[in-house]
C-alpha cells in the first residue's frame, strides 16, 4: 500500500514527532498553529482545506496531538482547546474526503480513568475523569464520536504515560524524563504523588507505531466506524520501582523531596489493560528499563551540547 498522506497537529510535541517520523505515513508540511490565540482556529481551517487538496483523493489521515494542557491545567485553558478541536471537527465534517481515511485523536488513558474503580482499566471500564484535563479529554472523544456520525472514520487511543528522548523539558512534565534530569542536575527530584503508585508507561516510539498501525487500517478500508483502543505497555510498576531504575542507570541514589498535597485527586493505582492483540504486543518493543536508559543517555547528550541552559 502506498504511504498515508497524514496530517499530524501537533507534531511539535514529543508523541506528535514520533507519529511523524513513521515510514508508512507522508506527512504534510502544515504551517505552525499559534495555540491559544483567536487567529488558531483559522489557521486550522486555512491548513485543513490545503490538506483536502493535498491528499487529493489518495489514502489520508489526520491525527490529533496537540494540546498544551496537562493534569493541573486551569479550566479555562482547557475549555479552549475543547472549542477549538470542536470547531475543528465541524469543519472536517464539511471538507475531508469520504472512504479511503480517517482521524485519530491522541487521548488519555491516566485523565479519563482517573476515578474509576476496579484496576487495571481497560475499554469495558466506565471512565470517571477527576479533574478538568480528564474531562477536557473525553468532551474531545465525544466531539471527534460525532464526526464519526457524519461518515468520517475514527479511532481514539488513549495512551498511558508516553515517555522518550526530546520531551520538552520546559514543561515540567514526564516523570521519567524529570526524575532523570533531577539526577543529572544534582538536584532533589519532587514528588508529590505517594510512592507506591502504579502507573502504565508506554515508550512513545512503541506508541507511534500502533497509532500509524491504526492509521493504515483507516485509510485502508471504507468502512465507517469509531474505534476505541488503549495503548499502553501492559506493565505498571511504582514510583519507587521507577526511581530505582534511574538510580540504577545514574550509579548513586535520587535526592528526593516527597511531598503528599492534601486533598489530591491522584489515584494510586492507575493500572491498565489492553484488548489482546499478538499483533500489538509484538509493537511494545521497548522494556521500560531500556526506555529509561534512552532518556538519560539523550539528557546527557543535551546537557554536553549546552541546550539545557534553559532549565538549569
Amino acid at each position: 500500500m502506498e504511504r498515508v498522506r497524514t496530517w499530524v497537529v501537533g507534531r511539535g510535541g514529543l508523541v506528535g514527532s514520533a507519529i511523524a517520523r513513521r515510514p508508512e505515513l507522508d506527512v504534510f508540511d502544515a504551517v505552525p498553529v499559534p495555540w491559544g490565540t483567536p487567529d488558531a482556529p483559522h489557521v486550522l481551517d486555512a491548513e485543513l482545506s490545503r490538506f483536502v487538496a493535498w491528499a487529493d483523493g489518495r489514502p489520508w489521515a489526520v491525527v490529533w496531538a496537540a494540546g498544551s494542557g496537562v493534569m493541573l491545567t486551569g479550566e479555562d485553558v482547557l475549555d479552549l482547546e475543547v472549542a477549538t478541536f470542536r470547531r475543528f471537527c465541524a469543519s472536517g465534517e464539511q471538507v475531508l474526503p469520504r472512504g479511503r481515511g480517517g482521524v485519530y485523536l491522541v487521548s488519555s488513558a491516566g485523565g479519563t480513568y482517573a476515578g474509576s474503580q476496579r484496576p487495571p482499566f481497560g475499554l469495558s471500564t466506565t471512565p470517571v475523569p477527576l479533574n478538568a484535563y480528564g474531562r477536557a479529554k473525553l468532551a474531545q472523544e465525544d466531539a471527534l464520536e460525532e464526526l464519526s456520525g457524519g461518515h468520517v472514520d475514527v479511532t481514539i487511543g488513549r495512551l498511558s504515560n508516553a515517555y522518550g528522548p526530546g520531551q520538552d523539558l520546559t514543561k515540567r512534565q514526564g516523570l521519567v524524563t524529570q526524575l532523570c534530569l533531577s539526577m543529572l542536575m544534582g538536584r532533589p527530584a519532587t514528588v508529590f504523588a505517594p510512592l507506591e503508585t502504579l502507573r502504565d508507561f508506554v515508550y512513545v516510539d512503541d506508541a507511534a507505531r500502533i497509532v500509524a498501525d491504526d492509521v493504515v487500517a483507516m485509510a485502508s478500508s471504507d468502512q465507517v466506524s469509531c474505534v476505541r483502543r488503549i495503548v499502553c505497555s501492559g506493565r505498571s510498576v511504582s514510583i519507587a520501582e521507577l526511581i530505582a531504575m534511574v538510580e540504577q542507570v545514574a550509579g548513586h541514589p535520587l535526592p528526593l523531596v516527597h511531598l503528599l498535597a492534601a486533598g489530591s485527586d491522584s489515584p494510586v493505582d492507575l493500572r491498565l489493560r489492553s484488548d489482546p492483540d499478538p499483533r500489538i504486543e509484538r509493537m511494545l518493543a521497548t522494556p521500560l528499563e531500556t526506555g529509561v536508559n534512552l532518556v538519560w543517555a539523550d539528557l546527557v547528550d543535551r546537557l554536553a551540547a549546552g541546550r539545557l541552559s534553559e532549565i538549569a
